[in-house]
């Protein structure tokens, strides 16, 4: 049995009980596709190969890779491709399909950036992250959980905080709890300047526990006046942090600073 590689992050779900529900949550059937990362030893790979549904596991760790296809022989619907998933490009002939994994933590960031620029290929998203993580990507204006990532998930995603998976359902055990997200892709996602978003959201947090004026001038907005005007405009405090900001906020905010030539 191949060994978990700590420089790969690797820790391989074994409960069976958690493999049930992640799977309940994928949904598979003989008309899905699905994208799984990192399928490792295949406790998830299995059962949804088992469906009949087109499946495509991308795995980093070539030692993993011929036991996975071996276990795979009885279902010819399932491919095992070895590549890092964040160089994966998935071919056109896919179609939609749904995104599954318990992906290495230290990756995490990138691969929601990776579903954020793929995101009219996919049907929904189910992931395995990090508790603390997973309450980012899931957080809620007002709270300490608001963040970046936050926004910029939910500015193309409806997320779903599932459930959360102690350590011992893992071997080796994590130091670590994890949780289930699901991302819906949104069929109300706004039309927005992405770069310009992007980079007003991050300076707005860049000390999050100071005022936004603090944070944004005069980087990007040269007066803390001009900015008090626009926050009463969008409807927030001018004496507001970022994380009070929601994310439709945050674009009217942003259009406000093109529109003065700040952004």
């Amino acid at each position: 049995m191949p060994r978990p590689r700590k420089r790969f992050g690797q820790h391989f779900l074994s409960d069976r009980r958690t493999v049930d529900r992640i799977v309940a949550i994928i949904a598979p059937s003989a008309e899905s596709t699905i994208v799984e990362i990192g399928p490792g030893e295949g406790v998830l790979t299995l059962p949804l190969a088992k469906t009949g549904a087109r499946l495509v596991a991308v795995e980093f760790d070539r030692d993993l890779i011929r036991p996975l296809e071996k276990k795979l022989l009885p279902s010819p619907n399932a491919r095992v491709i070895q590549q890092d998933f964040l160089d994966f490009e998935p071919e056109p002939d896919l179609g939609r399909f749904v995104l599954a994994g318990n992906i290495p933590y230290n990756i995490t960031s990138p691969v929601i950036d990776w579903c954020v620029a793929h995101v009219g290929r996919l049907a929904r998203v189910v992931l395995m992250v990090q508790r603390e993580m997973g309450k980012r990507i899931a957080g809620r204006p007002g709270t300490k959980d608001w963040s970046p990532l936050s926004i910029m998930t939910q500015l193309h995603f409806d997320v779903h905080y599932e459930f959360e998976v102690p350590p011992s359902a893992f071997t080796p055990p994590p130091d670590v709890h994890s949780a289930v997200i699901r991302l819906v892709p949104r069929s109300d996602a706004p039309v927005v300047d992405h770069a310009r978003l992007d980079r007003l959201v991050r300076a707005s947090f860049t000390h999050r526990r100071k005022l936004l004026v603090n944070n944004l001038v005069p980087e990007v907005c040269p007066t803390a006046e001009q900015l008090a005007r626009h926050l009463v405009t969008i409807g927030a405090r001018p004496d507001c942090r970022a994380e009070q900001i929601s994310i439709d906020q945050f674009i009217l905010l942003t259009g406000l600073l093109t529109r003065d030539g700040n952004l």
